[in-house]
Order: structure tokens, then C-alpha cells, then sequence
């Protein structure tokens, strides 16, 4: 009788095993894809890139900390002199790079050191990522530093 209850828990427990350890790596392949996606939309808005193609990847009520200035993001991208001032330039150096993806992957916290060639000035990065209902990253508040 106890070999029966110790086959029947073994063949209990290794499915139980395998989806949790399948579900762990799902997980991770997720954020890393996840990660790659936020320093991609971070990197281009810092670049320049043409302010159309991401403007879905910022939330309507998005805003910007730059130069201890809270601002609406729209309305720094949107001016020319205040846009100066978020925008690196092409030269941009992306360094240090963390990600922390909430458990339910939905929820992202990113943190990217920028280097410019030009100005040769150090940025920090803090942004915020949720997922629209679009299912579209999007960014819901950026501290730049």
C-alpha cells in the first residue's frame, strides 16, 4: 500500500515539476524579449527617431521629468526647445541596462544609462511600462537625470 501512495504521489508530483519549471522559463524568455522591446522604444525617442512611429508607446497621460521639470511627455516631444532637452541624438550609447518585468508581464520598470558623443554627459533613465488595453507597451512616466 505505501509503494502505491509513493507511485501515485511521484506521478502527481513531476507533472506538477515540469509545468512550474516550463512556466519559470516561458516567463524568462518573455522578459528578455520584453526587455530588448523597452530599450528599443527608450533608445529611439532618445535618438530622435521620427516622433509618429512610437507615439503609440506612450500612454495619454504620460509625462516627463527632465531637469526637475514635470511635464506632459506629448507636450516636451511636441516643442522644439524642450524636446532639445530629452532627445540625445543619433550619437547615442546606450550603457547599463536593468529591466524588471512584473510577474504578471504587463507591468515594466526600466532603467537606461545613456552616453552621448557630442555632449559627452551621462543620463539616467527611469521609465515606466504598462500594457495598454491595445496590448501595446507603453510608457507611463520617464525620469531623465
Amino acid at each position: 500500500m505505501k509503494k502505491l501512495v509513493a507511485v501515485i504521489c511521484i506521478l502527481l508530483i513531476i507533472p506538477l515539476v515540469s509545468s512550474i519549471l516550463f512556466s519559470q522559463e516561458h516567463k524568462m524568455k518573455n522578459a528578455e524579449e520584453i526587455t530588448i522591446h523597452l530599450t528599443s522604444v527608450a533608445t529611439s525617442i532618445l535618438q530622435g527617431i521620427n516622433y509618429s512611429e512610437f507615439r503609440e508607446n506612450l500612454h495619454p497621460e504620460a509625462y516627463v521629468i527632465n531637469n526637475n521639470v514635470y511635464e506632459s511627455i506629448f507636450e516636451v516631444l511636441g516643442n522644439a526647445s524642450k524636446k532639445e532637452s530629452l532627445i540625445e541624438g543619433k550619437d547615442l550609447r546606450v550603457g547599463f541596462v536593468h529591466v524588471r518585468v512584473h510577474d504578471d508581464l504587463k507591468t515594466a520598470y526600466l532603467i537606461l544609462e545613456s552616453k552621448s558623443d557630442k555632449t559627452l554627459e551621462t543620463h539616467w533613465n527611469t521609465i515606466i511600462f504598462k500594457i495598454s488595453k491595445y496590448q501595446k507597451w507603453q510608457i507611463i512616466s520617464w525620469h531623465k537625470s
